[in-house]
């Protein structure tokens, strides 16, 4: 199993092995040498195993900590389950790779003998040899269609990890072969959804895969797109590339000129001409551009599309949703009830990517509170609160309205979003907790632990603590400094006032270092009276914590937003 990693948003990278050859079962494929690196076909059963991840989760994490359980919630976004669709992907895939390659062996004697081997009968000529056919390229290309969440791209990318991406081989039956095999490449179509930049990411992500240098051979300034494809074709077939994967390719809508056609007139003539499958992935948006002529391509290789959409609530789902709710760290565990059941599929429409969000969401908004309890009424909630915009999308699907999908804009929760609500998380968690543990709370008639963390003092405290400093010092020099300016109401002047008081308090109690053997004696450090904050302390607290001066200042209040200013001219 390949271990796949990224080194941009852009490329998907995997391993780089050593030829080793296998002999095959199946007669067609001897004495290929790109096919025999590749190994046996996959059996479903040990495709199913190579795919899988299912990180460790145990009844035992219930006890951690709450912020160490909120950490490990994250390992739900690592899982894999083994799903129907992914094992037929993967039995579409191996044929396909196999299939291209079974007409573009690199070597012609080893091409005769695999002729051979694959047809015994052949007839033989007035000379007495035997006439080598004219075999057509089985190559095909398909389609995986359906909209965002439903795991088409971490599909295509788990199937693609079974395979070595660079395969070097040095000789092959004893005989020197030099040559790079290029397993598969993944791109995702390019923003502007032209070929021009189409090409130059295929250049640019050969040569950060194998060390070439076609980006600065062939993608030149000036160079026309028509120039550049011959190249494209050259370079692909040369490397031996087994097949190309293009995600995104809705993005193909907004082409200008006639792009869409033309570059889907391209993967045409790299499937049937070069032998090379193309694989296109995209929502229900990209729909349209699967032209008629394509779609014949793919079809006689008897192999089809691939119509991803969400799952229906029947075994499938169950035996999802069973896999995904053993990953469950709260101090108290939910069981996984019919109403449950009903109300994750209601939210999410089967979309396994939803679902997975919800559940991790879930269980954020609970630990540490004083019941961790998981209900159903909390999954709509939760639902309604952070998939707002995914609305439109989850409706069509709700009606199988294809039509309506092919034109709503794909809308799945951003990263960015669920990583705020998992900040806020963490925040309450350190805040609350230790509030908890102290007895010598400034405000004891204040109960709730979020009134607290949204008051002046907690918001202060929380800076602080981001800053380095423990929580004592954090919350005494905050509700002092919220104290001094509760006349004036002004934040920025008590958290800046917050900070100069812990540098203070920090200098003032600063231990000497092991190897010093002078006994300590008292210092007296002169208090810096400002009331916006002596800069020198509040300077000293970014070198301590080796954060950017200007990110320090910025959250004592020193730094002011020039739109205030611009507020106070009147502009």
């Amino acid at each position: 199993m390949s271990e796949l990693t990224r080194r941009s948003n852009r490329l998907l990278v995997g391993d780089r092995i050593i030829a080793d050859y296998c002999e095959l079962t199946e007669s067609l494929y001897r004495h290929n040498c790109y096919i025999e690196a590749l190994g046996q076909p996959l059996t479903p059963v040990e495709a199913a195993r190579l795919i899988r991840r299912e990180p460790i989760c145990s009844e035992e994490e219930r006890k951690l900590p709450a912020l160490q359980r909120i950490e490990a919630v994250h390992r739900i976004a690592k899982c894999v389950f083994t799903m129907p669709d992914v094992l037929e992907l993967e039995q579409k895939f191996s044929k396909l790779i196999r299939n291209g390659y079974f007409s573009r062996n690199p070597l012609e004697a080893e091409w005769v003998r695999q002729m051979r081997a694959g047809f015994p009968d052949l007839e033989k000529d007035h000379a007495g040899r035997k006439v080598r056919p004219l075999i057509r390229s089985s190559a095909s290309g398909i389609a995986i269609i359906g909209c965002s969440g439903v795991g088409k791209s971490t599909m295509v990318e788990s199937v693609l990890g079974l395979y070595p991406q660079v395969i070097v081989h040095t000789q092959y039956n004893g005989k020197p072969f030099d040559q790079q095999q290029l397993v598969w490449l993944k791109l995702e179509c390019p923003h502007d959804g032209t070929l021009l930049g189409l090409c130059t990411d295929f250049f640019m992500s050969i040569d950060d895969i194998l060390g070439t240098d076609y980006t600065v051979r062939y993608c030149k300034p000036g160079v026309p797109v028509k120039a550049l494809l011959p190249k494209m074709r050259l370079v692909a077939a040369t490397l031996g590339l087994g097949v190309l994967v293009i995600d995104e390719i809705q993005r193909l809508s907004s082409a200008h000129s006639g792009g869409d056609q033309e570059m889907m007139d391209f993967f045409v003539h790299m499937t049937n001409t070069i032998g090379i499958p193309v694989v296109i992935v995209g929502t229900y948006k990209a729909m349209k551009l699967v032209n008629k002529e394509f779609a014949a391509a793919r079809r006689a290789a008897g192999i089809g599309d691939s119509l991803m959409s969400n799952l229906n609530p029947d075994e499938d789902w169950d035996r999802f949703l069973d896999k995904l709710w053993k990953y469950q760290w709260t101090n108290v565990p939910t069981p996984l009830t019919k109403d449950l059941r009903k109300a994750m599929y209601r939210e999410s429409v089967g979309i396994v990517d939803i679902a997975a969000k919800i559940y991790m969401l879930l269980q954020w908004s609970v630990i540490g509170t004083d019941n961790e309890s998981i209900t159903p009424d909390m999954v709509e909630e939760v639902s309604a609160a952070n998939f707002f915009a995914a609305r439109p999308i989850l409706e069509a699907l709700r009606n199988k309205d294809i039509s309506i999908l092919s034109q709503v804009k794909d809308v799945v929760p951003l990263d960015g979003e669920i990583e705020k609500f998992l900040a806020n998380a963490v925040r309450r968690v350190t805040i609350s907790g230790a509030l908890d543990t102290l007895s010598h709370q400034e405000q004891p008639n204040v109960t709730d632990a979020t009134e607290q963390l949204e008051s002046p003092s907690g918001q202060i405290t929380a800076l602080l603590v981001g800053a380095g400093f423990s929580f004592a010092v954090a919350l005494k020099c905050a509700n002092e400094a919220v104290q001094r300016f509760a006349s004036s109401a002004d934040l920025k002047l008590a958290s800046s006032e917050a900070f100069r008081l812990a540098a203070e308090f920090d200098t003032q109690n600063e231990q000497p270092s092991e190897s010093n053997n002078v006994p300590k004696t008292a210092k007296k450090t002169a208090k810096a009276i400002s009331l916006s904050g002596d800069l020198r302390q509040i300077l000293a607290v970014a070198k301590k914590t080796k954060k950017p001066a200007y990110d320090v200042f910025k959250e004592a209040g020193v730094i002011r937003s020039a739109l205030e200013f611009q507020d106070l001219a009147g502009g």
